[in-house]
């Protein structure tokens, strides 16, 4: 009898930030000197960051955020997510491409029984962790 161990899945994080353009340089300074060096360079969490908070709130406005916890309890078509969000197809069309820009969501096909295939919006991280100092 075969002993099956269960995967432990590691919950990925997204950090969405305000920061600026000299913390960004430094952060890529001290990775690019650790890599000259022939350091082992660590994996660090993917961070999404805005220079202004107030650019960071207009973009994860209320509908995106709706959108981004609809989308984590079932990924989605974009037609489906419109009529649980209670939104028109294009506003979240148009939410999905900018979310999808930025690296929060991803598309995918799958096989549409009957129906050819359709696309399915996927969150790229299991959690999202918001920080912005002001």
């Amino acid at each position: 009898m075969t002993n099956i161990k269960s995967k432990k899945t590691d919950e990925s994080l997204l950090k969405v930030k305000t920061g600026s353009i000299d913390e960004f340089f430094a952060t890529v300074g001290s990775v690019m000197r650790a890599a000259d060096k022939g350091e082992v360079i660590k994996p660090r969490i993917k961070t999404l960051t805005f220079e202004d908070p107030m650019e960071m709130l207009h973009f994860l406005s209320t509908a995106k955020l709706k959108l981004i916890n609809r989308i984590r309890q079932h990924p989605d078509s974009i037609s489906n997510l419109a009529k649980d969000t209670h939104r028109k197809v294009s506003a979240v069309t148009r939410d999905i491409n900018e979310l999808e820009k930025v690296g929060i969501v991803q598309t995918h096909s799958v096989i549409n029984p009957g129906h050819g295939r359709r696309k399915i919006i996927e969150l790229t991280a299991s959690k999202l962790k918001l920080e912005a100092s002001i």
